[in-house]
């Protein structure tokens, strides 16, 4: 048996999506990371189809979006039919996001991308490899792992990640509860090529008085069915080519010809919330937390989202540039995402599922309840999106009294815009793939000397004093009036975009976080250190 010394990685248990990515996050924040996974490699079965614009805009900070746009469908629209009959359209309307749109594609892939990425930082999915037990003490946890060759291995780490699913050893060895119900029907799941009158961009919804058909994208023209079966069906039997096919032919009404089959099966869905996400030092991410219908395609995303938040809270309290009771606020921000998850996609489902129960005059008014209003049609997008996600009641996220008329708010995602560095177009959301905090000191639109001068200070001395882990800039007109300190970086706002989008009128400041929302913003440049005198 070996004993590694107290020293260790961060150990995440979990080497599917939401493992890879804080695993990633941890090594892009320099924190020393170790990832096991009882799995032999990658599951190339499709669980998870679409990544949502928050998502995509993550994916863009670590620099490999590229590689996912490029493999990906764009979903451009979901069509209703009732009973076979095209009852209209629900358009993708884009929003305001670098990434206007859903991409769809299967969850291997994706995982392919970032353990690729990962693998680039310096680190690989230990496979094979389980974990068995762990013990906790004030400063250190010793956990037990079992390696395929049957060889057993003591870990001394700091911290323990739980990303290992639904079925998490972390949250059993915890003794974490996971309350919550399963839904009453058995679902059918199928990857499969379909021919037939289908719009590639498209996802397509089919309500029967049998059930409920669902046929999501995925790439290289293949698709998802889901659909719900009877209560009685044995979910431990998958089912055939020929069962799927005869229940879409049923439920869609169309002469669709199913082929190719990746993957066949049944599951059930459940609806689970752990009430905690962290027990000393170990936490849970993902579907170790949290569980849903699968309907919405949030799962995958809220685990992505997940890692990208903790991930850099961790490595600040583990370099001690920030106090531990910042990683309470993992669980102050992301828990109330997960209920707002489970709700909205529980909702979803069980209206779905209701079809087949109501008499014909309610089957119609529900049918007539899933067109959204012309002026909500927005507001739902963004939240289908993610990326009206809001962290305004966590204690890092500090608004003043003065208040702005406009622009995001503290605990409100940071916004994206083109600008000049150094002469040459990019764009905001660029800066923002830093690993430190950004804080934008905004000069005035007009040369006013005492301001500049108190501007230029104020740079100087966060930079010198929190320079490690906050990157300043100064955000200018393209008079380039303002020179500033060798450690801070000037960014040319020559059509006062970022300005506006900000809701700076004169001077101002926005503190950003790693994970790309508003933590701070004051009109007032001084004001920072009153800031970080609150939460630090």
């Amino acid at each position: 048996m070996n004993k590694t010394s107290a020293n260790s990685p961060v150990l995440v248990v979990g080497g599917r999506t939401t493992g890879l990515m804080m695993a990633a996050e941890l090594a892009r924040h320099d924190v020393a990371v170790r990832i096991i996974d009882k799995s032999p490699g990658i599951d190339p079965h499709c669980r998870a189809t679409v990544l949502h614009s928050r998502s995509l805009e993550i994916l863009h900070s670590l620099g490999i979006v590229d590689d996912i746009v490029a493999c990906a469908q764009p979903l451009h629209g979901v069509s209703l039919y009732v009973n076979g009959e095209a009852r209209g359209r629900f358009d993708e309307l884009p929003v305001d996001s670098p990434f206007p749109l859903s991409l769809g594609l299967p969850q291997a892939t994706t995982e392919t991308i970032l353990e690729k990425h990962l693998n680039s930082l310096g680190v690989f999915v230990e496979r094979s490899t389980q974990l068995t037990s762990l013990e906790q003490s004030a400063d250190t946890v010793r956990a037990s792992l079992l390696h395929d060759d049957g060889r057993e291995e003591i870990v001394e780490t700091p911290w323990v990640i739980g990303c290992d699913g639904a079925h998490s050893t972390v949250r059993h060895l915890t003794e974490e509860t996971f309350p919550g119900e399963a839904d009453p029907y058995p679902y059918l799941l199928a990857d499969v090529v379909i021919d037939g009158a289908l719009e590639p961009g498209d996802a397509y919804f089919f309500l029967h008085n049998d059930g409920e058909l669902f046929l999501f994208i995925l790439n290289e023209g293949r698709r998802f069915v889901v659909a719900n079966v009877a209560k009685e069906t044995d979910i431990t039997k998958a089912p055939t080519l020929e069962q799927v096919q005869e229940l879409v032919t049923h439920r869609s009404g169309h002469d669709f010809h199913l082929s190719d089959p990746r993957w066949l099966a049944h599951f059930h869905i459940n609806y689970r919330l752990a009430p905690h996400y962290r027990h000393g030092r170990t936490f849970l991410a993902g579907d170790a937390a949290h569980v849903h219908s699968l309907l919405g395609g949030l799962g995958m995303n809220t685990g992505i989202q997940d890692a990208h938040n903790l991930a850099w809270k961790l490595a600040l309290v583990m370099r001690g540039d920030a106090p531990a009771a910042w990683l309470d606020t993992y669980e102050i921000e992301r828990r109330q995402v997960a209920e707002d998850v489970i709700a909205t996609t529980k909702l979803a489902t069980q209206n779905a599922e209701l079809f087949a129960e109501l008499s014909s005059t309610d089957r119609e008014k529900l049918v007539a309840h899933m067109f959204v209003p012309e002026g909500e049609k927005m507001r739902v997008r963004n939240h289908e999106e993610q990326i009206d996600l809001d962290y305004r009641s966590s204690p890092l996220c500090i608004e003043p009294e003065e208040g702005f008329a406009h622009g995001p708010h503290p605990g409100a995602r940071a916004v994206d815009s083109p600008i000049f560095l150094d002469g040459q177009p990019c764009q905001f959301y660029d800066l923002l793939r830093s690993p430190k905090h950004c804080l934008f000191l905004y000069a005035p639109a007009s040369s006013q000397g005492s301001v500049l001068s108190e501007l230029t200070t104020v740079a100087e001395a966060v930079a010198r004093d929190h320079g490690h882990w906050i990157a300043v800039h100064i955000v200018d007109d393209w008079n380039g009036e303002t020179t500033v300190p060798s450690n801070v970086t000037r960014i040319e706002d020559p059509q006062q975009t970022l300005r506006q989008r900000y809701g700076i009128e004169s001077t101002g400041m926005y503190l950003i976080r790693p994970d790309g929302y508003v933590a701070y913003r004051s009109w007032r440049l001084d004001s920072i250190d009153e800031y970080l005198a609150h939460v630090v």
